[in-house]
């Protein structure tokens, strides 16, 4: 497990220089940065060069990372902001409270800023999710394919992430968690890594419509003798089906008790979508053909369906099977929950994360060229993304 350990440290040394580098540029220029209180700027004075500089944590912590700061000094508004029109407007509802609470205990026992604890936490748990990540994959397909998706994993275009001040490193380890103690059965301990996911990002109910298709998978093998389903596990797996499921309906009923307004958590989601297709009411499965039509027309839904049978294509193949069932599983279940609410745009390649046990695939990590193309271009890529997705845009 060290060799892991260090192949992290290693690109977080990596992600670490892009983000520095990123600093220096907007400081010599003078940009203006969303969510820093002051410009930087880098003045030339009697004495020599002046910083003016927010630090390498302020820099790490822009964008939502200001909701989760908000939820860790003050919690949850009890009123929703909203338009003149009556709209509701973003705000921290759309924030999950896991995160935020554990890096705001961290600051009350350490006595230091959001910005900097955050970092430490994401940090940590980014390393854990690339330790829990090897272990999915190792346990079904070895070594090699392990290594390799974890390298992907760590190094990748959005490997950066793993370090700011957002809740997808936590989420990430908590998913992989789950995902490994799913494999082996294990289905009371999941239920943890699981349940506290469903309060960290969303995404859990993924995890709840695999374990149903685990139970459907298994239920059948039993019943042609080709493996034993005992009726405790069977009970197992069902509770742990229901309940992830509920933990991952859980947040917006919450939100509804605390505002006193039934659709406080799906509007304030859809809130985000406003720029980029005006006020509409939460339809699944509807955003990524809404907004491929709105800009590219009908090439665009022809373009969005040739995704989605191509990825159906790639996780039926019996060459994949070897990932075994709850990999695939997990997998097709996490496509089809963001299909069904999640609206494309640039933060897509960071929640499709989760995704990440796939490229075991032996078809992929078995080809010695094809490890060393994908991996190649994933770290040539990470330097555009740090600078488009993060110094730019949010990503």
């Amino acid at each position: 497990m060290l060799e892991v350990v260090a192949l992290y440290a290693a690109s977080r040394v990596f992600s670490t220089l892009l983000l520095g580098i990123g600093m220096l540029v907007v400081v010599w220029h003078g940009w203006h940065l969303p969510w820093l209180t002051t410009t930087p700027s880098y003045e030339l004075t009697a004495r020599g060069w002046s910083p003016h500089l927010p630090s390498f944590a302020d820099i790490s912590a822009m964008w939502d990372s200001a909701h989760y700061d908000r939820i860790a000094q003050s919690g949850y508004p009890t009123v929703l902001p909203r338009s003149a029109s009556g709209q509701i407007e973003p705000n921290s509802w759309a924030f999950l409270p896991v995160y935020p609470l554990l890096v705001g205990a961290m600051q009350w026992l350490l006595g230091t800023g959001f910005a900097a604890t955050g970092v430490v936490v994401s940090l940590l748990f980014g390393g854990a999710a690339t330790v829990m990540l090897y272990l999915v994959v190792r346990d079904r397909v070895g070594f090699r394919p392990a290594w390799f998706t974890a390298t992907l994993f760590a190094f990748g275009p959005l490997a950066f992430v793993l370090q700011l001040a957002y809740a997808e490193s936590l989420f990430f380890f908590l998913f992989f968690a789950a995902l490994y103690l799913m494999q082996r059965r294990q289905y009371g301990w999941m239920l943890a890594p699981a349940v506290v996911a469903a309060f960290t990002r969303p995404g859990a109910l993924a995890l709840a419509l695999a374990l149903a298709v685990v139970f459907v998978v298994r239920w059948r093998s039993a019943r042609r003798g080709a493996d034993a389903f005992p009726k405790p596990e069977r009970v197992k797996l069902a509770i742990a089906a229901l309940v992830t499921g509920l933990a991952g309906l859980a947040w917006p009923a919450i939100a509804w008790a605390v505002t006193g307004a039934m659709n406080a958590y799906t509007a304030t989601e859809l809130s985000w979508r406003y720029g980029f297709l005006g006020h509409t009411d939460f339809q699944p499965f509807t955003a990524w053909f809404e907004l491929s039509w709105r800009f590219l027309g009908v090439g665009g839904v022809l373009i969005v369906v040739l995704v989605v049978v191509l990825f159906g294509l790639w996780v039926g193949r019996r060459g994949i099977r070897p990932l075994g069932t709850e990999i695939i599983a997990t997998a097709a279940s996490y496509a089809l929950y963001l299909l069904a609410v999640f609206m494309p745009q640039q933060s897509v390649f960071r929640v499709a994360a989760p995704l990440a046990p796939l490229m075991g695939d032996p078809g992929i990590a078995g080809r010695t060229w094809l490890r060393r193309l994908v991996l190649g271009f994933a770290i040539a890529a990470q330097p555009v993304c740090v600078a488009v997705l993060w110094f730019y845009a949010n990503p």
